[in-house]
């Protein structure tokens, strides 16, 4: 392009003045940067390429006298903050430049006339004859830096308002939020005070607080701008809920403001508002604006997983349904989903459900052919040969209701069938509208199959019946547990927790700690409550007999069961020793609990491993079917499990003979009873303990025994008939001691 043409069009490009100097052609640039001057355009920087590249080629006077129409020029238009720059540009190259200290001292009148000490200081500070021009501005930068009404802030004593600046002291006067007229040195006020603009946040809080009040209710945005101007353009959302709740929005009334707010910035084309928690979502400002239509899509085409774009364009459309629509997006938006529910149909069915159904929605909105996707959606269902599988796949919540509605619609004679096969395979987020539809629908039966479930295979279900017993204590949904036993429930609750704590305990995978601290929650919550309103006569001694011997239940709660149960049914605790041996607890001593113990860690810790190792050696010979080390150590395998799964089950079960806790007073375990056979002179003596610390030679039997059965709460004195293998004996009850 000629030096013409750049004239001629009022304008300049930067490259090709660069170009006419690196080639030479002063002749063109001096006419080139007088069109460049000239223009609208007043890029000082972009000028200034030019004037370095020419010191750079030693054409020092042509770059001088660029300079100087650069000065003139800017003159005339009263640009006196870019005559400033320039100034600098020429002190910068020839610093001892004739009248360069009077044009400073000129243009400094002009920026600063507005200050009645301004004229006095300049001509203190850089008089036309001063040498040291550099010093005298770096001077006077000081001195005008701040101005009667300026606000600061400093660190330690917050924000402040300039009161007056004396040149004369060299001091400036400011009311600190924190120091009332406090004085500064002018020469060290910029390294110790940062300058707020007027409309900075801090300064909006320390002295416009009704401008600030308007604009919490008036121009929410706003406040959010001039917030992140603080935040230097960038913020996270919790930080700032942080910063303006300190003193701007009451904490409480910050979520219903933001709610607000932020449908309001999602239409600001200058604002960016990325989702996520309050610490990961953030805010800045945008470089260019952008439509939130825009950045939907700019979003889609950013996120190759299909399921987040589903995430992200539902919650688009379910923020725009009571908004403006945009057509054109919804329409790009639909044909891209198409083309995605038809890739992933056979492949991936629940997806493309998703797909589908996110269509008609779109459709409604477009208010375009409703139901344009609903016979496809339908067709899909009923292909389907697993269908709480395909719903329980599907991503949006609101997504698995609709197919579950159309569920019903499709199979109304078996729709029941799959909405409790899906409660048992889903994580949790469907389980209240599944009850609630079967008893909407008054399906009885099934509503019992799902509680006989839940409560049959509380240990497979874990998660399940947590909620199951969660209902039942606050008293929800009757229908589900019109045919079970609360003090059954509420035991088998208690034998989750220690079976889940026995797990813990041993190391095993899983996330047992998690459901573990959801059993003591509701028990805190709502389960001594729960527990003593079911009390009666039938069940007393079976929840006190649970609590007492649990290993898992806080200490506190087991006190509180007991101590109202003492209170209550105080026959059940007249007579010493044990009220009543409990058929599902095994009564051993210490000694014979321990011995269990090792033999079970032997098992787990010697036995498994050695079995592991065997079948690792047998694996690696191959040819599995006629291996007959690798079948044999498969068998031993299946028994070790066996054995296994039969002792945790007998150790959850144990229940410690307290010696304190055996008195005489009849046969129990613990006690040792002297017998005479009915006939015989010899006397026989037998001592009654538990099933682990049986002992025939030298007497110790089983309670659980025929004998130890057939003594069980006897008396001396008595004569007893006992049923043996070989026959009924009689024998009469000598003497009955303590034996611990």
């Amino acid at each position: 392009m000629s030096n013409e043409v750049l004239i001629h069009k009022n304008t300049f490009s930067i490259n090709e003045l660069i170009s006419l100097v690196n080639t030479e052609q002063y002749n063109k640039l001096e006419e080139a940067w007088l069109g460049a001057i000239e223009s609208n355009n007043n890029n000082l920087s972009a000028l200034f390429e030019i004037v370095d590249l020419l010191m750079k080629r030693e054409e020092k006077k042509r770059a001088h006298d660029f300079l100087m129409t650069l000065t003139s020029l800017y003159k005339q238009k009263g640009l006196h903050q870019d005559v400033l720059e320039i100034l600098k540009k020429i002190l910068e190259y020839n610093p001892k430049e004739k009248g360069l200290a009077k044009e400073f001292a000129e243009c400094y009148s002009y920026i600063y006339k507005d200050r009645p000490y301004a004229k006095d200081l300049i001509t203190r500070t850089c008089p036309e004859t001063t040498t040291d021009i550099r010093n005298a501005m770096k001077l006077l930068e000081r001195y005008f830096y701040l101005d009667q009404g300026n606000y600061v802030f400093h660190k330690s004593w917050g924000v402040g308002e300039v009161i007056s600046v004396d040149t004369h002291s060299e001091k400036i006067h400011i009311n600190f939020e924190k120091k009332s007229n406090h004085s500064v040195a002018i020469d060290i006020a910029p390294n110790i005070l940062q300058k707020l603009d007027n409309d900075d946040l801090l300064v909006m809080i320390f002295a416009r607080k009704d401008a600030l009040q308007k604009m919490i209710e008036e121009q929410p945005v706003d406040l959010i701008k001039l917030t992140l101007k603080y935040f230097k353009g960038k913020a996270s959302v919790s930080q700032l809920k942080n910063r303006l709740i300190a003193g701007v929005i009451p904490p409480d009334g910050w979520g219903r403001w933001w709610t607000h707010t932020k449908k309001l910035l999602k239409k600001d084309p200058y604002i960016k508002l990325t989702e996520g928690t309050p610490t990961t979502s953030f805010l800045e400002f945008r470089t260019s604006p952008m439509t939130h239509h825009q950045e939907i899509l700019e979003r889609l085409n950013q996120t190759e997983d299909l399921d987040k774009k589903i995430e992200i364009t539902k919650k688009y459309i379910s923020e725009m349904r009571h908004t403006e629509v945009c057509k054109e997006t919804l329409t790009q938006l639909s044909d891209e989903f198409k083309k995605a529910a038809d890739q992933c149909h056979d492949t991936n069915p629940s997806v493309a459900l998703e797909c589908l159904i996110l269509l008609e929605e779109m459709q409604c909105m477009l208010k375009a052919e409703p139901d344009k996707y609903k016979n496809t959606i339908e067709t899909l269902i009923r292909k389907n040969n697993n269908l709480p599988a395909l719903v329980d796949a599907v991503g949006i919540l609101e997504y698995k209701k609709y197919s579950l509605d159309l569920i019903k619609k499709i199979r109304q004679e078996k729709w029941q069938e799959d909405f409790a096969h899906l409660l048992f395979i889903n994580r949790g987020n469907l389980w209240e509208f599944i009850i609630k539809e079967l008893i909407a629908e008054n399906k009885q039966h099934t509503i019992e199959e799902v509680a006989f479930k839940a409560f049959n295979h509380f240990n497979a279900y874990p998660e399940h019946y947590i909620w199951f017993c969660k209902n039942s204590m606050h008293g929800r949904y009757p229908e589900l547990y019109k045919n079970i036993d609360p003090a059954i429930m509420l035991n088998r609750l208690i034998e989750l927790l220690d079976n889940l704590c026995f797990k813990i305990q041993k190391g095993r995978d899983g996330d047992f700690k998690t459901i573990v601290n959801k059993i003591k929650n509701l028990l805190e919550d709502k389960g001594t409550d729960y527990a003593i309103n079911i009390l009666n006569d039938a069940n007393a001694e079976s929840i006190y007999n649970v609590v007492s011997s649990s290993k898992g239940l806080e200490d506190w709660f087991k006190v509180s069961i007991e101590s109202v149960i003492q209170d209550r049914y105080p026959e059940l605790f007249e007579k010493p020793g044990l009220p009543k041996l409990d058929e599902h607890k095994i009564y051993v001593t210490k000694e014979g609990y321990e011995k269990k113990k090792k033999e079970f860690d032997h098992l787990m810790n010697v036995e498994f491993p050695e079995n592991a190792r065997d079948l690792g050696e047998a694996i690696s010979r191959g040819d599995l079917r006629e291996n007959a080390e690798y079948k044999a150590a498969r068998e031993k395998q299946a028994m070790l499990v066996e054995k296994a799964e039969r002792m945790k089950s007998e150790l959850q079960r144990v229940v410690i003979l307290d010696p304190h806790s055996v008195h005489p007073d009849s046969a129990s375990p613990g006690t040792r009873v002297t017998l005479r056979h009915q006939g015989k002179t010899e006397l026989e003596i037998y001592t009654i303990l538990g099933p682990w610390d049986v002992d025939i030679e030298n007497g110790v039997i089983s309670y659980l025994s025929p004998i130890g059965k057939g003594l069980l709460n006897k008396n001396a004195g008595e004569t007893v008939t006992i049923k043996l293998p070989e026959g009924e004996s009689s024998y009469e009850i000598i003497k009955i001691e303590k034996a611990l």
